[in-house]
């Protein structure tokens, strides 16, 4: 990306923000902070929260419970979705489970691992988990059913070996699907742990959260919600943009006839060589 084009990106982006703030601003005026708490009183609140210590224990906390919940999701999710991709009878037997886990509120799960575990740090990690594995899955299982037969055919036919099919023939054509499945999963799992960690745990951020509401904090309300705006575009820019950076190049190889799941068959003459 050109640096021009890159200025013009950050100027609009920072002109989106400015008019968050503005309109933010304008609806706490004439309001008491209880309801709306302003911009600079949200503010106070952050720098109370972190002079307390609380602001980077709670979101280590959160993250921490983040982070094993996307693992998990992924490490399922990717192994289902093979499975189904590879085979007819797996994606049969497993399509109703994946229906149930997709239609189900998150609330629910968060009920049952109250009944079943009581509340504590173990029931976000569960709900979290339990709403990634099936997008995971879902997206793995099309981008496998995406991959070009004649080329695996010919794979098949020149006995190229199965370490080789898979680094220059299938992962360069799951890549862009499972690195869209870690952004998706980071930033789901971070919305679901908070809204259990309200509903069920005794610390982190969502805990912090319910403590603020039922003391009419409204201002620390505010502030937790944006510390976890900021942590989810940190994540994506420190960790999912670089990454989505290094597909791209991976997939990126020179073609006479681009194929459907982005490979070619120039690839593949490299394979055998």
């Amino acid at each position: 990306m050109s640096t021009p084009r890159r200025t013009r990106d950050a100027g609009l982006v920072l002109a989106g923000c400015a008019v968050l703030l503005g309109a933010w601003q304008w609806w706490s005026v004439g309001r008491p902070a209880v309801l709306v708490p302003s911009p600079y009183e949200t503010g106070l609140a952050l720098r109370r929260l972190a002079d307390e210590g609380l602001l980077l224990t709670e979101i280590g906390r959160t993250l921490g419970r983040t982070a094993l919940s996307s693992a998990l999701a992924l490490l399922i999710g990717v192994v289902w979705g093979l499975a189904s991709g590879w085979s007819g009878p797996a994606d049969g037997l497993g399509r109703p489970l994946r229906a149930v886990l997709l239609g189900v509120p998150p609330i629910i799960p968060v009920v049952m691992g109250m009944v079943w575990w009581g509340s504590g740090a173990g029931v976000p990690v569960f709900v979290a988990t339990l709403v990634s594995v099936p997008v995971v899955a879902v997206g793995i299982a099309e981008a496998v059913r995406s991959l070009d037969s004649d080329l695996m055919e010919m794979a098949t036919t020149f006995r190229v070996g199965t370490r080789q099919r898979l680094r220059h023939l299938v992962l360069p054509a799951l890549s862009a699907p499972l690195l869209a499945s870690v952004a998706l999963v980071g930033t789901t799992s971070l919305r679901t742990t908070v809204m259990a960690e309200l509903l069920a745990a005794h610390d982190g951020v969502g805990a912090r959260i319910a403590e603020a509401r039922t003391n009419l904090a409204t201002d620390e309300v505010f502030a937790w919600a944006a510390v976890t705006v900021a942590v989810a575009l940190l994540v994506e820019h420190l960790v999912v943009g670089p990454l989505r950076s290094r597909a791209r190049r991976w997939q990126s190889v020179p073609a006479d006839t681009p194929t459907d799941a982005g490979l070619s068959p120039n690839v593949l003459e490299r394979t055998i060589r």
